[in-house]
């Protein structure tokens, strides 16, 4: 609560100076040219800038019931429309921005129900610090950068982590999470024939952030929801082979040893529950030097092309679980002559799964088995990007190679060295306004059968379906009507290997140029269990929402 209260503190602060300090005199009589005209007698201009968007939306989920249960909900009559669960958000981005002869700041606050609640250090959704010198940029602070020529998809772009706990519903940008770090760009004033806009950029975290997914409600991805449920199976099994040898206790030692064991066994209360709560609380703390990241881009203009060249040294932003240890727990029981004789025959007329057996006699016989442990690999990525116009075509195009430390393929437990690729374009067609985009974006992963049946393929971190390569084609078109009044958009995204559909419909509506008045929706439709976003399946929505930005 102290954090959350210093972080407010600073925020309301922040702004009541903003606000104080711009209800000088050239604020309400009509010069915008800086916003301030004197401050405290002075003649001179302070350039600040001032800027923020409002917004509310409300969402009604189709394939819902009231309890938020999946029905593949069909509508009947009008009075069935009662029982579709709905949600509202609102939200205001406050920005201020400062621009100076040598040095630039920028801040900008984000206030949302989920970020003050669970991500306070957010509520600082940016904040820039810049400095000119010659022809050395130095940009620093809790910063967003994007690495690669794609439009608002990339493999190059590996700093920043993405924000899921609204699926891939948000904008690029806004699912973008923030994170301090330091950049330094060089651009020299060479130009000739053949090469310009040369810019070199060096960058540096001192942590790593992760991507964050829901832990409840409608946008729990799959595999969040069986990680927890095979840490809370864990964790109710160890607890309870904990109960049964504290009462085993209890009845062949003196009360200091039942005393002891009852200590140990309400330490191990409180632990279990934690993480039936929390499962996240087995996760790494990356907030140390161990998980700092580093890279540099350099970038140029070569006659009609764009391209560049780019280094990451990192994390994967996304955890891999290791269940080695629990396995072998597991396997050590299955070996144990007292369990075979329990439940060997059992087992073999199929009257017991293997797996519920060696649970049963962890219990029986006051046996732990270990954890999942979850880490974040480390990988580098080597890439090239390049974009240009082709007659009316904006073509764009990234590669990346990324280097990990499994290069054999044969640990599960760590992803495979891979390659992926982004090429798309993007066309205005002469009616309509209308703007056509598509991107094609993939991976291969290296050595993909290297881990063989019964070596743990079936959790093996590259695992896909069977499928060594993962590719999906997105198209965007947009178009616009009413002098720009009236914008209609959809997106269409398609899994290849995986048979995966998803619509994004979308109309905006400008009465006046600061209003935006918001109808959109979204259809998923998987092919089988297998398909990548199966456990959304259900989740199709429509939505209304209002935008005011100043």
């Amino acid at each position: 609560m102290k954090t959350k209260a210093r972080i407010f503190a600073a925020s309301i602060a922040l702004l009541l100076f903003a606000t104080n300090s711009n209800a000088q005199d050239s604020f309400f009589d009509g010069d915008s040219s800086s916003g301030f005209d004197s401050f405290e007698g002075s003649s001179s201009s302070i350039p600040v800038e001032f800027s923020g968007t409002l917004k509310a939306d409300g969402r009604a989920y189709l394939d819902k019931d009231v309890d938020g249960k999946d029905t593949g909900f069909e509508a009947k009559n009008l009075k069935d429309y009662r029982h579709i669960p709905t949600d509202a958000d609102v939200s205001a981005k406050l920005g201020i921005k400062y621009s100076g002869n040598k040095a630039d700041a920028e801040a900008k606050l984000l206030f949302q129900k989920d970020i003050i609640k669970d991500h306070p250090f957010d509520v600082i959704d940016e904040l820039t610090l810049s400095g000119y010198m010659g022809n050395f940029t130095l940009n620093a602070g809790k910063m967003k950068i994007t690495w690669g020529k794609g439009d608002k998809l990339h493999v190059l772009d590996n700093f920043n982590a993405d924000d899921y706990t609204d699926f891939i519903i948000p904008d690029y940008l806004d699912r973008r999470i923030s994170t301090p770090m330091a950049q330094a760009i060089y651009a020299p004033a060479y130009s000739n024939g053949v090469i310009s806009n040369i810019r070199v950029e060096a960058v540096y975290t001192p942590f790593l952030p992760t991507d964050r997914f829901a832990n409840e409600g409608y946008w729990v991805p799959g595999q969040v929801g069986a990680l927890k449920s095979t840490v809370t199976d864990i964790v109710s099994t160890n607890l309870a082979s904990k109960l049964a040898a504290k009462d085993a206790l209890a009845s062949s030692t003196p009360t200091t040893g039942y005393i002891a064991a009852e200590k140990s066994y309400l330490e191990y209360l409180t632990y279990a529950n934690s993480l039936m709560d929390d499962p996240e609380s087995l996760y790494p703390d990356t907030n140390t030097l161990k998980y700092s990241q580093f890279g540099t881009r350099v970038t140029a203009t070569l006659k009609q092309f764009d391209i560049g060249a780019s280094y990451y040294y990192g994390h994967f932003k996304q955890p891999t679980v290791d269940l080695s240890s629990y396995y072998a727990d597991s396997m050590a029981i299955a070996a144990n002559s007292a369990f075979l004789s329990n439940y060997g025959a059992a087992i073999q007329s199929g009257a017991v799964t293997k797996e519920d057996a060696i649970k049963a006699f962890a219990i029986q016989s006051g046996t732990e088995l270990s954890l999942p442990e979850l880490h974040y690999d480390r990988k580098q990525t080597f890439g090239l990007e390049a974009s240009t116009i082709l007659w009316h075509f904006n073509l764009r195009g990234e590669a990346a190679f990324n280097l990990t430390e499994d290069t054999k393929g044969d640990n599960p437990w760590v992803h495979n060295n891979s390659v992926a690729w982004l090429a798309g374009f993007d066309i205005d067609l002469p009616f309509a306004n209308m703007n056509v985009n598509i991107q094609e974006t993939g991976s291969l992963t290296l050595n993909y059968n290297k881990v063989k049946d019964g070596s743990f393929k079936e959790f093996d971190a590259d695992y896909n379906a069977g499928h060594a390569t993962n590719n999906r084609l997105v198209a965007n078109i947009t178009t616009s009507f009413m002098n720009e009044k009236l914008s209609p958009e959809v997106t269409l995204m398609y899994g290849i290997e995986r048979g995966d559909f998803v619509v994004m419909p979308k109309i905006v509506y400008k009465p006046v140029p600061d209003l935006s008045l918001t109808a959109s929706g979204m259809y998923i439709n998987c092919k089988d269990e297998e398909s990548e976003f199966y456990a959304w399946e259900n989740n199709s929505f429509v939505q209304l929402g209002a935008r005011v930005e100043f």
